[in-house]
């Protein structure tokens, strides 16, 4: 898998659907018929359908960014935060570019690397690949 595949896999969140523990059975939710658990949910997701409705990218693009909503507020939303922040200020392709550097330096992807952290955490780690 290279950059640009996983840039194109950026769900509207932020998060990357090529590098979810779903990537073998669902094609990202950007796709028409997603297998996104978190789209199939009963409360859905919020961002997915905001997105489509406004007709952007992802989060990064709203005027309204970031809002108290889904997963702005939830256990992981440091990392939801950094992706979006990152994306916002950088690009996509200098995001993914971080983010595999990262990668290859031994930082995990999701819970295990940037799940736990604050906004502020993730970017330091995306942008330094070390937090002081």
């Amino acid at each position: 898998m290279n950059n640009h595949d996983l840039e194109n896999s950026i769900a509207y969140c932020g998060l990357i659907c090529k590098l979810c523990h779903l990537a073998d059975t669902c094609n990202g939710c950007k796709v028409a018929m997603t297998n996104c658990g978190k789209y199939l949910s009963e409360e859905g997701c919020y961002h997915r359908d905001c997105c489509m409705r406004k007709n952007i990218d992802g989060c990064w693009e709203c005027d309204e960014y970031p809002c108290q909503r889904d997963m702005f507020i939830g256990e992981t939303k440091g990392e939801i935060l950094g992706f979006c922040t990152c994306i916002r200020e950088e690009g996509k392709s200098k995001f993914i570019e971080h983010l595999v550097q990262n990668m290859r330096a031994g930082i995990k992807y999701g819970i295990e690397g940037y799940g736990s952290l604050s906004e502020k955490q993730v970017l330091e780690l995306l942008r330094k690949g070390i937090m002081e």
